[in-house]
């Protein structure tokens, strides 16, 4: 265990629900940790059992998509409707996290809530404002492929370096394709390998295949 994955490991066992959410995505994606769905799992359950609804819709998730426990569509509506009902209200508070769990709802159209992507770009925006990695990440891909806005290359960069600098292992990826492609930014090399080596220190898997395969043709 590495990277930020470990720093969430030491936050998530002193009980912070956040952190026991992001240790659980760690898990699921093998990023800094080697990838293990049932303590995906787990560690989804611990954040949701406190009422956190980013952990109670990846709790919801694992239940959809049967990754570290059987496959259960009840438990998973279920589960989404109750992230929505309890993230709603905070969101409107100004809560970045579950403003950021909102917008997810309704780019995806989880626990009977009608898909909407310009209502979910509002949301992730109110939280990526605010400073919150996942909402700018997610920020980024809606620009990237004009989803819920009018795509603009230009403002994907800005986002994803947002989350980037504060260490979201998949925005440091992102953005190194981007510098990689001359997508939204002046192509550079350097600065490509440079984002792609942040990504992958902490163990995210794309970054790490990339850069063997720019070890080999640059």
């Amino acid at each position: 265990m590495y990277g930020k994955a470990y720093d969430f490991y030491l936050l998530a066992i002193a009980g912070d629900a956040e952190a026991q959410y992001q240790l659980a995505g760690c898990y699921h994606s093998g990023c800094g940790v080697e990838e293990n769905d049932s303590l995906a799992f787990e560690w989804a359950k611990r954040s949701a059992q406190q009422d956190y609804p980013s952990g109670i819709y990846f709790l919801a998730y694992c239940y959809e998509t049967g990754r570290g426990c059987q496959r259960n569509m009840a438990n998973a509506n279920f589960l989404y409707k109750k992230a929505y009902d309890i993230a709603l209200s905070r969101a409107k508070a100004g809560d970045p996290f579950s403003q950021f769990v909102v917008g997810k709802i309704f780019d995806y159209g989880n626990g009977g809530v009608t898909q909407n992507q310009v209502t979910a770009v509002w949301w992730y925006r109110q939280a990526a404002e605010q400073g919150y990695p996942g909402a700018q990440f997610n920020m980024g891909n809606c620009y990237q492929l004009g989803e819920g806005v009018k795509e603009n290359k230009s403002h994907a960069v800005y986002w994803y370096r947002q989350a980037a600098i504060q260490g979201d292992a998949d925005s440091q990826y992102m953005l190194g394709l981007c510098y990689a492609s001359g997508e939204g930014v002046k192509k550079d090399n350097r600065k490509a390998i440079e984002w792609f080596q942040k990504s992958s220190r902490q163990g995210h898997r794309l970054a790490q295949h990339i850069l063997l395969r720019i070890g080999e043709s640059w």
